[in-house]
């Protein structure tokens, strides 16, 4: 009891280990992967819009976002969607990743953190922060808004790219994934309006009074608002559109089987599995067949020389019982599965499913227990060397 309580994962039956790893596993890993990527892109757009003001300021440290929205944003305003996908997006479904158990090795490969898709998204960063900051920039260029009816806007723009972000990055789409997103921009506007008319008197001579009350009455605003996000997600959502389509990775294609009827997702599954476990037991095949047959033979020889002939009829017969009897309760079975593991003691498998292993190259050895216990594992199953060591573990 002490060391369940004690433990970080505590599973009641080992059985259960397969959709905790399978299943649990990659989603843990591709939530914390994405997350962790989407929180230095969010803060680095973010901070960018600020840093590409200071070569207009004289670098004094000012800004032109109100304080308050400086707090608030990463605090109120964009913080549900994210925490929301991060724990409850499901980039593949739980069926497929236990059908197709090969989608765990893109954890165990690291394919969805590495140091260049962190280095594409402090790009993308900073190319969406120019284009929030600039756009602004340049429609309000020349015309007589103070500074916050010029920082509000900004500070829209941005809300509304982060959250677009988010939206093309998650994989699942669920009621508080919506409403989440929605609250998010329904909060921003509910506090800009509330904050705006109730401060009157707020960092003069510039203060922030009315300024987003009158910025909703301008189609520029809308306009600014509008253009801004598309044009500065518009490199990233036709990148995941040609790749996706281009050029798809395993876990894409595991996403767009989930998608399918599913008698036609039956069937590709099983077709899939059959391709594999051919593939991936081909040279098991090749290697343990004269090894185990030379293994078999051996121990019928001994068998043989340690079990006299019977002299007579009734001898034989008593004996061929004992015999009998102890094949079915003391003699193991060691059959190579479709994975390469080695399975001792277990029962036969159905008729369909012999024969559908013995048609792939499995085979079978029985010998006594004395005789598999005596001798080493790496003498009875030498490794072949076509087999690549470092590719197998337990998974497979």
């Amino acid at each position: 009891l002490k060391a369940v309580m004690a433990s970080d994962f505590a599973i009641p039956r080992f059985r259960h280990l397969e959709k905790l790893l399978l299943v649990h596993g990659h989603w843990c890993y591709s939530r914390l992967a994405n997350m962790v990527l989407y929180f230095f892109y969010k803060n680095a757009m973010f901070v960018a819009l600020l840093f590409w003001y200071q070569f207009y300021c004289g670098f004094s440290g000012s800004s032109m976002i109100d304080q308050w929205y400086l707090i608030f944003f990463n605090l109120l305003f964009s913080s549900l969607p994210q925490l929301i996908t991060g724990v409850l997006d499901k980039d593949v479904p739980a069926e497929v990743l236990i059908a197709v158990p090969q989608l765990y090795k893109s954890g165990q490969n690291m394919e969805e953190y590495q140091p260049h898709m962190f280095w594409m998204n402090m790009i993308d960063a900073m190319y969406q922060s120019l284009v929030c900051f600039f756009i602004p920039y340049f429609t309000y260029y020349d015309s007589e808004v103070d500074i916050f009816s010029w920082g509000t806007p900004i500070t829209t723009v941005a809300l509304f790219t982060i959250i677009l972000h988010l939206a093309i990055e998650t994989k699942t789409w669920t009621f508080l994934h919506w409403s989440s997103c929605i609250f998010s921009i329904i909060l921003f506007f509910f506090v800009a309006l509330v904050y705006n008319a109730s401060c009157p008197v707020c960092h003069p001579p510039s203060n922030p009074y009315w300024t987003m009350e009158r910025l909703m009455g301008d189609p520029i605003f809308y306009f600014t608002c509008v253009i801004s996000p598309v044009v500065a997600l518009l490199p990233r959502f036709l990148y995941r559109t040609l790749q996706g389509t281009l050029f798809p990775t395993q876990l894409q294609l595991g996403r767009q089987l989930s998608k399918l009827a599913p008698e036609i997702r039956t069937q590709l599954l099983t077709k899939l599995n059959v391709k594999e476990t051919i593939r991936q037991t081909q040279p098991f095949a090749d290697s343990f067949s004269p090894n185990l047959g030379s293994n078999a033979s051996d121990c019928y020889k001994s068998n043989n020389q340690s079990t006299p002939l019977p002299t007579s009829p009734q001898t034989s017969e008593s004996l061929f019982q004992e015999q009998t009897k102890a094949e079915h309760k003391t003699d193991q079975t060691v059959a190579v599965s479709p994975q390469g593991a080695m399975l001792y003691g277990e029962n036969k498998l159905p008729s369909s499913a012999s024969s559908l292993e013995m048609s792939m190259g499995f085979h079978e050895v029985k010998c006594g227990t004395s005789e598999v216990e005596s001798l080493p594992v790496g003498t009875t199953f030498p490794w072949s060397s076509a087999v690549d060591q470092a590719d197998f573990s337990l998974l497979k």
